[in-house]
């Protein structure tokens, strides 16, 4: 299996830039992905109350929660409101009281594998996190000890192969949904234009090169450091390649030169950003802000939404003063969909090796806030990786002022996450 994976090494930096810069932009992720403004309808939303009456089962939560460089406790606050929903209207699972063990790393590999080892002493019965960026030494301690880790997108190559782990979202939609959009559009040409990290530039040149490959797309890789305020020579070089589509992927302080430069440059080229690109000040210092721009995110929020509206009524309620922002909905949807899957399953065991019996055995469930997209852990939906319960995606379109609208599902395409050709 290592062999076959090799190619697929996604290390927990890119875990990081991912959380990092959701985190960043906490108020433009309310505006543009449904946000905490909505109303939350009250409790009529939330359905019939049904507790959870039976013996208490101990479901852990590790998240980077709040460290120097960020703040993630919007992330272990919306797991923690969608396990409190769940006892009180869900009948807990098939029964049994949630009980929520709550372990911060801080942002630190020492702390995650520490929050693991609380997690085997605890007799938690699975663990969840979201976009945790010390995955690796959390799988470490959790798969020996045979404790379902359940992420809500993993895509380090350790959480690609381990035993015990099951990454509920597609990990790789961040290449996959672009690759396949740049299919549908006919694009034969491509540039992504990422931050120059090695926790980014690395997958995009491995992960990102073979899916965009996988689509029929020739993709070149011009990578930017960090900090660098005008892009316009290093676009100019890249629009030479003639690429009809551009892929920018950092955060929302890398993105905004990027997409300036690429709207001067070669304003036809459609761009496709990731959903950390977008901010309130880039909308106002891009020409035409990020009207055009389409984007991938791994939450619809539209707030019209039924899912959305539920989302915003269970923060509202339990979410212990946490925010109904993307970064909630990345805690609350692993959590809700591990709920939600375990009861289709009609667990009846809730030990350790019960629960991963039945998440592997659980029929295809839908993923709270994905747009419809299902997930089911039979190890059969991306041949990349057993551990991948789902190969779907979603792309947005933006409006200019960042808010995500015209959210779409992008099915799972068999030959877009399969193994290289060459």
């Amino acid at each position: 299996m290592s062999r076959r994976l090799g190619w697929v090494a996604l290390p927990a930096v890119l875990a990081l830039t991912v959380s990092a810069c959701g985190s960043s932009n906490n108020d433009t992720a309310s505006a543009g992905d449904g946000g905490n403004n909505a109303k939350n309808g009250g409790d009529a939303v939330l359905g019939t109350a049904n507790a959870a009456t039976g013996s208490p089962v101990t479901i852990g939560v590790i998240s980077d929660g709040k460290g120097a460089a960020l703040d993630d406790t919007d992330e272990y606050k919306g797991a923690q409101a969608a396990a409190a929903y769940a006892n009180a209207y869900l009948g807990g699972i098939n029964g049994h009281k949630i009980v929520v063990k709550v372990c911060q790393s801080h942002q630190d590999p020492a702390a995650a594998t520490d929050c693991a080892n609380q997690m085997v002493t605890a007799g938690a019965s699975a663990v969840v996190e979201g976009t945790l960026a010390e995955i690796d030494q959390t799988v470490k301690v959790l798969s020996p000890a045979k404790i379902p880790l359940v992420a809500g997108s993993a895509s380090t190559q350790s959480a690609l192969t381990a035993p015990y782990v099951f990454s509920l979202f597609n990990g790789l939609s961040y290449f996959g949904v672009p690759a396949a959009e740049g299919k549908q559009l006919g694009v034969t040409k491509a540039d992504m234009v990422v931050i120059a990290v090695p926790g980014a530039e690395g997958p995009a040149r491995q992960v990102g090169t073979a899916l965009y490959k996988n689509a029929g797309i020739d993709l070149t890789v011009t990578a930017v450091p960090p900090g660098t305020a005008d892009m316009t020579p290093q676009i100019t070089a890249a629009s030479a390649g003639k690429p009809g589509l551009y892929h920018v992927f950092g955060n929302d302080s890398f993105c905004t030169p990027a997409i300036q430069a690429i709207k001067t440059v070669d304003p036809k080229a459609q761009i496709i950003a990731i959903s950390q690109c977008m901010s309130a000040a880039g909308a106002q210092t891009i020409p035409g802000g990020y009207a055009g721009v389409k984007v991938v995110t791994t939450s619809d929020l539209d707030p019209a939404n039924s899912e959305t509206k539920l989302f915003n009524a269970v923060v509202g309620k339990y979410g212990d003063g946490g925010k109904a922002t993307i970064l909630g909905a990345q805690g609350y949807s692993p959590m809700l969909g591990l709920i939600n899957a375990l009861n289709a399953a009609k667990v009846t065991d809730t030990s350790a090796s019960g629960i991963a019996a039945a998440i592997k055995s659980a029929p295809a469930t839908t993923y709270p806030l994905a747009a419809g997209a299902k997930f089911q852990c039979d190890g059969k939906q991306m041949s990349l990786s057993p551990n991948e319960c789902s190969a779907d995606g979603i792309l947005a379109s933006a409006k200019a002022d960042g808010t995500l609208t015209d959210y779409q599902l992008v099915p799972a395409d068999p030959t877009l996450y399969s193994l290289p050709t060459s």
